[in-house]
């Protein structure tokens, strides 16, 4: 697998962008914001998948690390390919993806060019946990500060809740310390079964 391309520009178009590894130009696909932190002639680093077909072997490349993490979970969804995908690392960065799936926002969803109901919901129920990103919402969620919202969600996942669920306990409980939070996270689920 090529997982990260690393020297100069040397072509950029609409939809790609070629850079010079080696000696051996590496052509990938990427996402007009990937796209405009590229100059021609210029240094770049870029992440990378290779989707491997039996009629191609295409590059896509990302800005950054959880770019490449969501695309890859976004391709094995039934229905989605990586031109689907990369449409929508377009239109939704992977914490907006994370939200709209969290909170089964459809609407959120069907902006994503090709996506229509049908398909939202499918990307809603197969992504699931899978992301691994906590929404922003959760992020933001504590209140009064003193523990770190994302270390709770990801207990809550590491013992068998589902990421939205998490969301939804650390968005419902105040607590100042993680310890807190998560006893009062896991009461919150408990009585919610």
């Amino acid at each position: 697998m090529i997982a990260l391309l690393k020297g100069q520009v040397v072509d950029k178009r609409i939809d790609r962008a070629t850079i010079l590894c080696g000696g051996l130009g590496l052509e990938f696909f990427a996402t007009p914001n990937t796209l405009s932190t590229l100059n021609q002639g210029q240094d770049a680093e870029i992440y990378t998948c290779l989707v491997v077909r039996e009629d191609a072997l295409t590059l896509y490349g990302f800005d950054d690390f959880q770019q490449r993490e969501t695309f890859q979970i976004l391709i094995q969804v039934k229905g989605i390919g990586p031109k689907l995908a990369l449409a929508t690392l377009a239109v939704l960065s992977p914490s907006d993806l994370a939200n709209a799936v969290a909170n089964r926002d459809l609407t959120t969803l069907q902006r994503i060019p090709g996506v229509g109901k049908k398909s939202a919901e499918r990307m809603s129920l197969e992504i699931g946990d899978k992301l691994g990103i906590v929404p922003t919402s959760v992020a933001t969620a504590a209140t009064g500060g003193g523990f770190n919202a994302t270390t709770v969600v990801e207990a809550l996942t590491n013992l068998g809740w589902s990421q939205a669920q998490a969301t939804e306990a650390v968005n419902a409980i105040e607590a100042n310390d993680a310890a807190t939070a998560l006893r009062e996270a896991l009461q919150y689920l408990g009585s919610n079964r």
